[in-house]
């Protein structure tokens, strides 16, 4: 599936707790003298933070969701713990999931994105009709997310 940045963002968002790793085209590569030569140093986002960095430079910091959005057509791939998650096959080309499921958003989550969104913007949200098996697949994503809840915060 192609991958588009506001996918990356909630994947990096959703597991902040994780390193996450990207890396940028090369200047060559951008300004068309090549086509996938890759930036000598790696980005890197630190567990339980949104700030990118590099291993060999940590006094340099970016906030990490800005530059992917500024920056987009311009990285390579990302990587999560080490496993690359997305990867272009080549600079201008669209960026390919190597894992589908990270990247699709369940019922309950997109539901809560939708309504959080139309507040932000004052605008009415306008549902269709559940399903049984649409309402049931949002009851289960909710049930999912609540057990996973009590247990992070002990209750």
């Amino acid at each position: 599936m192609i991958v588009n940045k506001e996918q990356i963002m909630r994947v990096i968002i959703e597991y902040q707790a994780q390193e996450i790793k990207f890396q940028f085209y090369s200047a060559t590569t951008i300004a068309g003298i090549s086509n996938t030569e890759l930036a000598t140093y790696e980005s890197i986002i630190p567990n339980n933070t949104l700030i990118a960095t590099y291993v060999h430079r940590p006094d340099i910091k970016f906030n990490a969701i800005e530059l992917i959005q500024s920056e987009w057509k311009d990285i390579a791939y990302f990587s999560l713990n080490g496993e690359v998650i997305c990867k272009r096959s080549g600079y201008g080309q669209p960026m390919i999931s190597r894992n589908d499921e990270l990247f699709i958003q369940s019922e309950y989550k997109m539901s809560i994105e939708e309504e959080l969104r139309a507040q932000k913007t004052g605008r009415e949200i306008i549902s269709s009709d559940l399903t049984e098996k649409g309402a049931g697949d949002l009851m289960s994503d909710y049930s999912a997310y609540w057990n996973q809840y009590k247990k992070e915060n002990n209750l």
